[in-house]
Parts: C-alpha cells; sequence; structure tokens
C-alpha cells in the first residue's frame, strides 16, 4: 500500500494517504489523462501486473488501482 501511495504522491505531486483512496478524478485536480497514463505505467511496471486497456476509462478514484495489485 505504501509503494502505491508513493507512486500517487511522485505523479500527482500532492500528498496522498490512504484515507484519500475514495478520492475520485473530478476531486483531484492534477489527475488528467497524462497523470492517468503515468500511474497506469508506473503500477504495471512496479507490481508486475497488466491493466488491461478496455479497463482503463472505468478507474475513476484512486482505490481503483487496489484490484490490479492483489489488495
Amino acid at each position: 500500500m505504501d509503494k502505491l501511495l508513493e507512486i500517487f504522491s511522485d505523479i500527482l505531486e500532492i500528498d496522498i494517504h490512504e484515507d484519500d483512496l475514495e478520492l475520485t478524478k473530478e476531486e483531484i485536480e492534477e489527475w488528467d489523462s497524462l497523470a492517468q497514463i503515468q500511474i497506469i505505467a508506473e503500477i504495471e511496471e512496479q507490481f508486475g501486473v497488466s491493466i488491461p486497456f478496455e479497463e482503463i476509462e472505468t478507474i475513476n478514484k484512486l482505490g481503483d488501482f487496489l484490484k490490479y495489485i492483489g489488495k
């Protein structure tokens, strides 16, 4: 979980904590389409997972990434 929060914080350039996982794209100004791609690429690399292309559009809050890292 700490590594995931670090990824969010580094890419979005804001402090993200465990209780922020319910925040949505609309609530985080820094979370644009480029940040989305960067987050996905970093999660795939760091956790050795693959997020299916067709599921990318269904990711609307930070916590949605948890299912891809087995948390």
